[in-house]
């Protein structure tokens, strides 16, 4: 069973950040820096989340994320091999949109394997966070 906080705080921040770069997403243009910032800050957000849950000691926290990160992943390869566009628009932008302004520091033209890989550095970025965060706590309680 998942935490349905944690789902529910996750679907928003990536939907509000997906906001962001969803004209330009949808258009397939080149993100501008603004854009390219806003994507960044998605995985400091990202960062700094895992960082308190593991401050927390929330163990639910990373089988969440790994849940929802999962679930993306294996949505986004299925939409691509049966090219299901219903399906691929609001996958876009809860997971590949908050990501798409990361974009604008790569001058390769955009693949697939750029959104599995921002969403395998977004991954890591909660799960380095939690880490992090649980080491602060243990730190502090040895002192």
């Amino acid at each position: 069973m998942v935490n349905k906080k944690n789902i529910f705080l996750i679907l928003l921040i990536s939907i509000v950040f997906g906001i962001f770069n969803f004209k330009i997403y949808m258009i397939g243009n080149k993100p501008n820096l603004t854009q390219g910032f806003i994507s960044i800050f998605f995985i400091v957000l990202w960062l700094l989340y895992g960082f308190v849950m593991g401050y927390k000691d929330s163990k639910l926290f990373f089988r969440d994320i790994t849940v929802y990160w999962v679930t993306g992943f294996v949505l986004s390869l299925i939409t691509l091999a049966f090219n299901w566009f219903i399906l691929s628009v609001p996958l876009s932008c809860i997971f590949l949109t908050p990501l798409y302004g990361l974009r604008y520091f790569f001058k390769e033209p955009l693949t697939s394997n750029f959104f599995y890989i921002v969403i395998i550095v977004t991954y890591l970025a909660g799960v380095f966070g939690y880490f992090l965060g649980s080491i602060v706590k243990d730190n502090k309680s040895i002192q």
